[in-house]
This record gives structure tokens, C-alpha cells and sequence, in this order.
């Protein structure tokens, strides 16, 4: 009787698996959310070793396709921005365009149209990777999780060992440490050893063996791992973390700096703003009590007085620590209307580079080539910048990073002035482009070296046009954009309410534009700032000593 229940079971659960299976196909194929949702959870609740792989190859259906529609993705951009420059006579109400750029004008609609539509199915299908992702962290059996680490050591697809090393990283299971411990060290993909990273941030491991191996990707050529591997060791929590970071910092500056020194803060409960001397003084003088783990920050600890900044330049009053920026801001037609903006006043008698810059006007483009100029003028001998302004259309300054000289000043200056306002606002645009100097590939997928680490963005009104306009959707493509090029965006919002008629619907743009752009820098690392606001602050883990 027993051996007939258990075969009618088993049974039972080969059906639901083979339908959970089917469902799930049938979902992927159309794109279909919430039945996709719903197949995936059910393949996740029968713990089999099929249901993963089912899962994996879904994963890989999803990410080979994102890859194609990339390629028409760049087809229609090109198309675009062929188009884009076309004329707009704001002298008429509504604005017109002209006669003999009305052909134009439809050209760039129906690329844009095109546009949009592309970017729905990649929306859609890395919507599907996230759903996918969470389901494979849900499984627990032996058979099974044995199969994740099969995947994520020694499958053949680099983004498939990602997905299965992020899906870890919610896995409790007892050979998931060890798994993740073999991949981190053989993997050559830099991606998928930032996923590796991310998972142990998420699991919050310890061992004496796993903090050794992430503190040694803070030696990467890479920066990213060495962010990924500060994260990390900073939720780890564990004092062993915090020789590798005292001796990373001495060799860091802009924003690794930062990183390292707000993880040692974390750690160790003392600040030393980025001062490596004082942070290697400090830990020889607490080597032995952190060596013994016996180390806890004393209420006497001094700091380092806060002078010892790590800003390198600012942007609307918020802190940059980087020495590898690009600043993203608007020009679209609402850029004419007179500025609120007002710097803080606490600020003192400006002093230093760029502190004779003078204000040109009140309009708001006015005010944004003001403080563009003062922040590009701040930035070190040999740190790298661009600029990128966005209406409906996007621009650069330059196709590559420049570094920062007296000409390469001038040059961004001279260019400054020509823009003017115009067009609708297209944010997505141009944070991706932004994104895409962190990154090679078709679709950025390739981490590099070099390149971008921080955006700040400013703009004054609620996204209009490209080819992702809903806040909702613009910070879901970024976070999949974002996940392991670890790029800090700063945001700044200039949104102005009107005394009349249109005073409630200002008022409501302004609210929803600050909810967008708080959940932007939020989701990325940033701070964020808006008319009639002081610049966020960072929040520490713990609270320094000796402040």
C-alpha cells in the first residue's frame, strides 16, 4: 500500500513538473508576466533538478534574445538620430515645426516608434531574467542546487554562470560557499566574478578562506570587483576585512577611496576620510586586538578632522569623489524658463578653480552651463570627464573620455555655450549612452577596465520621450544595465511650480519627479538633490567616532 501511495506521488509530482515545464515555455514564448511568474514559482516548488534546468535554459533563451534586439535597437537609434535634429518654432502656441522639416520630423517619429517597441521586449525580457533568477534561489535539494553549481562552475555561457551565481546568493545550502569560492577564483569573466561577489554580499559569509579570497579582488585590474569585493567584505561585517581595505586604500583615489573608506568606517566604527596614513597608523596601533578579534572602537578614538575631503569636484552642491565623471543634463524647451536654483548659503566665499565663474543669466540652461562649468573647472589635473546633454535627442561632448587639461576645459566650454533649449526630455537615452562608457559589447555587456564610474544627472521635468519614457521602467532597465558595471549616479531636480492655473499640475510633476530621481540615485549608489532641498547625505553603517 505504501509503495503504491509513494509511486502515485511521484507520479503526481512528474506531472505537475512536466506542466509547470510547459506553462513556463508557453509564458517565455509570449512574454506573458504573470503566467510567467506563476510557472517559474511552480517549477521552483517541485525542487527538481529538471525544473532547473528548465529555468537555466530560459534564462539563456531570454539574454540570447535581449542580444538580437539589441541589434535592431541600434538600427532604429541610428535612424533617430539621423533625424533628430529637426527644427521647432517655439514662436507659435502650440510649437510648430516647420514646413520644411515636417519630413524629417515624421522620419524621426517612426524610428522612434520602432525604438520603443524594441525596447518593450528587452524591458520584457529582462523582467523575465529577474523572475527566472528568484526562482532559482528558491531551490534546496541536494540534486538540484547540485545543478546550480555545475552551472555556475563550469557551464559555457558566461551570463548562464551569472544568473546561476546571483541565484546562490539567496541559496542556503551547505556546498553553495564552497561553490562560489571555486568559481570566484578560476572564473576570467569579470561579470560573472562580480555576480560571484554580489552573492557572498548577499550571503554575509565570513570564513577566514572566503574574506581572503574576496579581499583579493581588491587587487583586480577591474574596478568594478574591487567595488563588488568592498560591498562584500562590508556586509561580511567580520574585522578580518579590514587589513585588505586599510592597505587597498593607500593605493586608491576618487571614488575607490570612498568605497574603501566607507567600508573600513563600517567595520572598524572610527573615520579617517580617506586619509590612508591615518588609517594605517590606526590600524597598527589596533593590529593585535583586530588579529585576536577582541577589537571594538573605543569612545575616545579620534578622527581625522573632516577637512581631509575626498570631493573632487561638486554638482549642484553634491559631492563628487570621482576622478572618471560623466555629466548628463537637460536641454529640452522647459530649460528656457526662468531657475529657483539657489546654492546653499552656508557655503561661504567661493575660493579655488573655477570659483570666478560667473552665472550668465537666470534662466535655467543658464544656471546648468553655471554649474556644469564650475564642476568640470574643479576636477584634477588628469581626471576623466564627459558631457552629454539630452532634449528628445542625445549629444555628446566627446565619443570618448577626455581628460581633464587646460584645452580639454576649453573645449568642453566653448561647446557648453552653443546648446540651447530644445526638443522633449529623454533621460533613459542618455544615462545608457553614459552607461556605455563603462562597457563593450553590442548591448555593454562586457566590462572594461577603465572608463565612467560616476553620473550626475540633472533635469527639470518628468521624462517625454526615447525610447524608455515611464520613471518605473527607466529605473528597472537601468538596475539590469547597472548590475555589474556599478556606475554611482548622483541626481538633481530642478522642477519649478508655478503660482497659476497650472499649479497643481507643476506641483504633482514636481512629486513624482522627486520620487523618480530619489529612486534612481537610491537604486545606484547616488545622492540626490532638487530646488529647494540640500544635497542628500550619505548614511553611515555606524556612526564614526570622534566627530
Amino acid at each position: 500500500m505504501k509503495l503504491a501511495l509513494a509511486l502515485i506521488c511521484a507520479l503526481l509530482a512528474d506531472a505537475e513538473l512536466e506542466k509547470a515545464k510547459a506553462d513556463f515555455k508557453q509564458a517565455l514564448g509570449e512574454l506573458n508576466a504573470g503566467a510567467l511568474q506563476s510557472a517559474a514559482e511552480r517549477l521552483a516548488a517541485t525542487d527538481q533538478k529538471a525544473a532547473t534546468d528548465t529555468l537555466m535554459d530560459g534564462y539563456g533563451k531570454c539574454a540570447t534574445a535581449i542580444k538580437g534586439f539589441w541589434g535592431e535597437k541600434l538600427k532604429h537609434y541610428q535612424e533617430r538620430e539621423a533625424n533628430g535634429d529637426f527644427k521647432i518654432d517655439y514662436k507659435t502656441n502650440p510649437p510648430s515645426i516647420p514646413p520644411g522639416d515636417v519630413a524629417k520630423y515624421m522620419r524621426y517619429q517612426e524610428a522612434d516608434k520602432q525604438s520603443k517597441a524594441v525596447e518593450a521586449k528587452i524591458l520584457n525580457c529582462e523582467a523575465a531574467k529577474v523572475v527566472i533568477v528568484k526562482a532559482l534561489g528558491k531551490f534546496k535539494g541536494d540534486a538540484s542546487v547540485k545543478n546550480l553549481i555545475h552551472e555556475v562552475t563550469a557551464g559555457a555561457d558566461w551570463q548562464r554562470r551569472a544568473a546561476a551565481a546571483e541565484a546562490m546568493g539567496q541559496v542556503g545550502h551547505k556546498d553553495v560557499p564552497a561553490a562560489l569560492l571555486e568559481a570566484l577564483k578560476k572564473d576570467k569573466e569579470p561579470a560573472v566574478a562580480v555576480a560571484i561577489l554580489d552573492a557572498f554580499r548577499e550571503l554575509k559569509l565570513s570564513t577566514p578562506e572566503i574574506l581572503a579570497a574576496i579581499a583579493a579582488q581588491l587587487q583586480s585590474d577591474y574596478w568594478q570587483l574591487k567595488v563588488a569585493a568592498t560591498h562584500a567584505l562590508k556586509a561580511a561585517g567580520a574585522l578580518g576585512g579590514i587589513e585588505p581595505l586599510v592597505d587597498a586604500i593607500g593605493k586608491a583615489d576618487g571614488r575607490l577611496r570612498v568605497e574603501f573608506n566607507d567600508a573600513l568606517v563600517a567595520l572598524a566604527g572610527v573615520d579617517k576620510h580617506g586619509d590612508a596614513a591615518a588609517w594605517k597608523a590606526w590600524f597598527d596601533a589596533n593590529k593585535e586586538a583586530i588579529s585576536k578579534g577582541t577589537y571594538s572602537a573605543k569612545s575616545t578614538e579620534p578622527g581625522t578632522p573632516a577637512g581631509r575631503a575626498m570631493t573632487t569636484t561638486t554638482f549642484y552642491g553634491i559631492p563628487v569623489e570621482s576622478r572618471s565623471v560623466i555629466f548628463v543634463l537637460d536641454r529640452s524647451g522647459s530649460m528656457m524658463d526662468p531657475s529657483d536654483w539657489e546654492e546653499a548659503k552656508d557655503l561661504g566665499t567661493p575660493t579655488g578653480p573655477g570659483s570666478d565663474i560667473q552665472k550668465k543669466g537666470d534662466r535655467k540652461i543658464d544656471i546648468a552651463r553655471w554649474q556644469l562649468k564650475k564642476s568640470i573647472a574643479q576636477l584634477p589635473e588628469n581626471a576623466e570627464f564627459n558631457v552629454i546633454f539630452f532634449s528628445h535627442d542625445v549629444v555628446s561632448l566627446s565619443d570618448k573620455m577626455l581628460k581633464m587639461s587646460a584645452s580639454s576645459r576649453k573645449q568642453a566650454f566653448d561647446w557648453i555655450d552653443k546648446l540651447e533649449p530644445y526638443g522633449g526630455t529623454n533621460p533613459f537615452d542618455a544615462i545608457e549612452r553614459a552607461l556605455s562608457y563603462t562597457a563593450g559589447g553590442i548591448n555593454g555587456e562586457k566590462l572594461q577596465k577603465s572608463g565612467v564610474d560616476t553620473i550626475c544627472l540633472m533635469t527639470d521635468g518628468m521624462p517625454t520621450a526615447g525610447a524608455v519614457a515611464k520613471p518605473d521602467e527607466i529605473c528597472a532597465r537601468i538596475r539590469a544595465l547597472n548590475k555589474t558595471r556599478k556606475v554611482k549616479i548622483h541626481t538633481v531636480g530642478l522642477f519649478t511650480v508655478s503660482k497659476g492655473a497650472d499649479a497643481a499640475k507643476d506641483l504633482k510633476e514636481k512629486e513624482d519627479g522627486i520620487k523618480f530621481l530619489k529612486q534612481l540615485s537610491e537604486e545606484n549608489g547616488g545622492k540626490f538633490t532638487a530646488s529647494g532641498l540640500p544635497p542628500e547625505k550619505p548614511a553611515d553603517s555606524k556612526k564614526p567616532e570622534g566627530k
